[in-house]
């Protein structure tokens, strides 16, 4: 029996690996496959694809790539198949193990000799171990898996059902306060707590917002729980009323370290693939928190988002 999908469980972050680690990981594993003496490498698309360029190139090898259908479970070259007869069949991972294996039967049905190499294999969860990879027991992400979890695929995987891009598209958490609407200053609070509030929820939304799709997207905003009703209310107002809404719980304090944290953890339950912030410092520390998202800071006077990376 297949072990549940580790994504399934919303509460845990992910081990994000993000390029320049996934290519510190394959080239520890080089030697080993120098010494085999591969003629050509193989890559399964797409997860294998990355992966196999950077295999391809550490050994000067030519690169070929073999599909593999998962419904129907049949291979198929896209493009010419490697003439060489030692092939090295190189995907991103083995969580279950059934890409590979199947893939290697059709290379070895070719008539090649093959071996087999994954940036990384978890013992818990596949029925195939593969000739050069490195063990890990935690749930892992690659920048190329970021669809891998939003709700619509979590939803399908949930049910048993293999992952397939089409339930992959980008899902954006967003922050409210300075992305949909203008942010009051720390100290009109301060000065008229009730004020402020007040005029803060007569506020228009910015002629221009985000590039995010409604049905895929959660509001996801510091305001405490108890301002609930208000937000909803507004967001409703305003024809934003479909989209989820999460704020601060109770037991979350109001400064920035605890607003990041709830921010970023609240994005990875969700399954976003992207978080949009309107402040700075938060997009930062929540970029730190939880590389595996595409985290944005919004500025809404000019309009336009700058992609950041932090660690």
């Amino acid at each position: 029996m297949t072990a549940p999908w580790k994504g399934l469980a919303t509460d845990r972050m992910p081990v994000f690996i993000g390029y320049d680690q996934a290519e510190r990981m394959i080239f520890s594993l080089l030697g080993r496959v120098e010494k085999w003496g591969p003629d050509a490498v193989v890559a399964i698309p797409r997860g294998g694809l990355v992966p196999g360029t950077m295999v391809a190139c550490g050994l000067a090898l030519p690169l070929f790539v073999m599909a593999f259908d998962r419904p129907s479970g049949t291979t198929g070259w896209i493009g010419p198949a490697p003439r060489g007869k030692r092939v090295l069949l190189v995907d991103d991972c083995c969580a279950t193990g059934a890409t590979m294996a199947a893939a290697r039967d059709a290379v070895r049905a070719g008539g090649h000799d093959c071996a087999t190499l994954t940036i990384v294999h978890d013992p818990e969860t596949t029925r195939f171990v593969p000739d050069f990879s490195h063990p890990m027991r935690d749930f892992f992400r690659f920048p190329w898996e970021r669809g891998e979890a939003t709700p619509a695929a979590r939803s399908r995987r949930a049910g048993g059902m293999a992952a397939e891009r089409a339930y992959e598209k980008p899902f954006f958490g967003l922050d409210l306060d300075g992305v949909f609407l203008p942010d009051i200053p720390r100290a009109h609070y301060d000065a008229d707590l009730a004020d402020a509030l007040h005029r803060r929820h007569m506020l228009d939304p910015f002629p221009s917002l985000p590039p995010f799709a409604p049905d895929r997207a959660v509001v996801i905003t510091g305001r405490p729980e108890s301002d609930r009703a208000v937000t909803a209310d507004w967001l409703d107002r305003h024809g934003f009323g479909a989209i989820p809404l999460e704020c601060r719980p109770a037991d979350v304090s109001a400064d920035l370290g605890s607003v990041s944290r709830y921010k970023a953890e609240t994005a990875t339950r969700w399954g976003c693939t992207h978080y949009v912030e309107s402040e700075a410092e938060q997009a930062v520390r929540i970029a730190a928190l939880a590389p595996h998202l595409v985290v944005s800071w919004w500025s809404a006077e000019d309009m336009r988002a700058w992609t950041v990376g932090a660690a």
